[in-house]
């Protein structure tokens, strides 16, 4: 879809939004002399629009040659953030090219008002007049990575409400200094944009801080981890024989469409969906942008071709996934939200979530619409390390848990394995190789489970659209895990 197009996309709760395509039109003013590098660097120039506020922050010491970041910020939170590719000056006039937008911004500059005014273009293209103002980012709330400008020392997470134990580096067999550096490594922008880390060690809550004016109640979205929290509702039906196993037939939970199935559908099973092997015939495109749930999208999927026998080649899709809010609906009698509120989230103490957007007919988004705490978050992966147990109590059964994040298939990507609808690989350690089991969400919306050390580690962020969603591993890899 290209940039005119997003720009009629209602877009979910803190999802990436093209910042070219919605800031509107002000008033003009007239140019001053040609500016020093310094004055189109030295702060942010900012744009208001539909409660969002844009901040384009300019890097460089020549004026033909600038670069930076335009970061969008909701409520006071720094959501995510776009490259410059190329920014220039000349005649008066500032260049911007945002590439992943399709969209550039050609403004005058009055440094002395602290203005830049100007209208986007789309190729040939004018767009929308819009003017930025200059500000000093010190005095926005949100904008730096910490309030806190000193280095991180440090803290023992709050127990809180959550009736979570909580211990010392030391008590839980981690280097505090370790954690110290992960933390300032994270303030100075090395993993890219990132909210929030999480970290439990056998059973109890050894870290939880948060960045960019995100808090420890904040809802987050889940992006693609929600897949994997798919997966173990997948597992607690059939943990309660509603679901006979992985090999069920895929077609008898949609018996409305049973005479509009194609004969190779009758191979499709639920252990084809939940590995990504299903064979359909989505082109690459297809398979990253289409989305969608409830009766008529089921019948949209169950009408594509089979294309390649099930089973046996992995291909992430997904489509594919959403049609297990079908699945569990026909099986339980219950749709995803609630079949999850009473054997998932109350069993484990999570006591908020949103499952709203997308949602048709009651009917969830299952590829990526829930929102959930990081501490929460942080609940569903302790529960994976301790083989789907939650403080004594077995919440999902352990054969499950050993089923679903057993290799399936390759994947030919840096998380290397996939199970059922969770990420199987490595990382770096200070004893080699760890193994680590990924529920990935885009833009750094991580459950990283790492089952021989039992420790979760969990983020939340907003790397999107900046190149750096994987970039958290290198910085995990080089910090805590290297002392361990």
């Amino acid at each position: 879809m290209n940039a005119e197009g997003l720009a009629q996309v209602s877009i979910p709760p803190r999802a990436s939004l093209p910042v070219m395509l919605v800031l509107a039109a002000l008033s003009g003013c007239a140019p001053h002399p040609t500016p020093s590098p310094e004055d189109l660097t030295r702060g942010v120039w900012i744009g208001d629009a539909g409660g969002d506020r844009f901040l384009f922050d300019l890097k460089g010491t020549a004026l033909d040659s600038l670069s930076g970041v335009v970061h969008v910020m909701q409520e006071g939170k720094l959501e995510s953030e776009l490259p410059i590719a190329h920014a220039s000056y000349r005649d008066a006039e500032l260049r911007l090219s945002i590439p992943r937008t399709g969209a550039a911004y050609t403004g005058r500059v009055d440094v002395a008002r602290g203005r830049i005014q100007g209208r986007l273009i789309y190729g040939e293209r004018q767009g929308p007049e819009m003017e930025l103002t200059w500000a000093d980012p010190a005095g926005l709330p949100g904008f730096r990575a910490r309030a806190d400008t000193l280095p991180y020392r440090y803290r023992e997470p709050d127990a809180g409400a959550d009736d979570w134990p909580t211990a010392t580096p030391e008590d839980a067999g981690l280097d505090r200094g370790a954690l110290e550096a992960l933390v300032n490594a994270i303030a100075a922008g090395d993993a890219g944009l990132i909210h929030s880390i999480v970290i439990a060690r056998h059973g109890t809550l050894v870290l939880d801080e948060y960045f960019h004016g995100f808090g420890p109640t904040d809802l987050h979205r889940l992006a693609s981890a929600t897949k994997s929290v798919a997966s173990l509702l997948v597992g607690a039906a059939i943990d309660r024989t509603l679901i006979p196993g992985p090999d069920a037939p895929l077609a008898r939970y949609f018996p409305e469409f049973a005479d509009s199935l194609a004969p190779a559908w009758k191979a499709e099973t639920l252990g084809d969906l939940l590995s990504m092997s299903m064979g359909l015939d989505w082109t690459s495109d297809e398979a990253d942008n289409v989305h969608g749930t409830g009766p008529a999208f089921f019948r949209r999927v169950l009408r594509r071709t089979v294309k390649d026998p099930p089973g046996t080649r992995w291909d992430y899709v997904n489509a594919n996934v959403d049609l297990l809010a079908g699945v569990i609906f026909s099986a339980t009698g219950r749709h995803a939200e609630p079949f999850a509120a009473d054997f998932l989230f109350t069993p484990l103490g999570i006591a908020a979530w949103n499952w709203d957007y997308g949602k048709v007919d009651g009917y969830e988004l299952m590829d990526g619409s829930l929102q959930l705490r990081p501490r929460d978050m942080a609940r569903i992966g302790t529960l994976v390390a301790d083989s789907g147990r939650w403080q004594g109590h077995q919440i999902v059964s352990s054969h499950w848990i050993g089923e679903s994040t057993r290799l399936r298939f390759r994947t030919g990507q840096p998380l290397a394995g996939y199970g059922y609808l969770w990420w199987l690989g490595e990382l770096p350690s200070g004893h080699g190789p760890e193994p680590v089991v990924v529920a990935n969400g885009w833009g750094s919306q991580f459950i990283l489970v790492f089952p021989r050390l039992d420790m979760v580690v969990v983020t939340t962020g907003g790397n999107e659209d900046n190149g750096r969603h994987l970039d958290f591993g290198k910085v995990l890899a080089g910090t805590l895990l290297a002392k361990m």
